[in-house]
């Protein structure tokens, strides 16, 4: 027998994410902040050379299916 996500053609992931999304729409407000903070990326990396790591880059914006989020 198949999880219902997997008839409908979805992976766990995917399943995750629209579940996730759903709670946050049904929160009370004086959670819904907190919540909406862990929506947001937060993505930095760096150019490593041989020998060190050089300072951060900033990473162009992503798109994601939900809204766009600036790094």
């Amino acid at each position: 027998m198949n999880p219902a996500w997997r008839s409908l053609g979805i992976n766990f992931l995917q399943y995750s994410n629209i579940s996730a999304r759903a709670l946050r729409r049904v929160v009370k407000e004086e959670h819904a902040i907190l919540a909406s903070r862990r929506d947001q990326m937060e993505i930095k990396g760096s150019k490593w050379s041989p020998t060190k790591a050089s300072e951060f880059v900033e990473l162009p914006m992503i798109r994601t299916r939900a809204k766009e989020v600036s790094s």
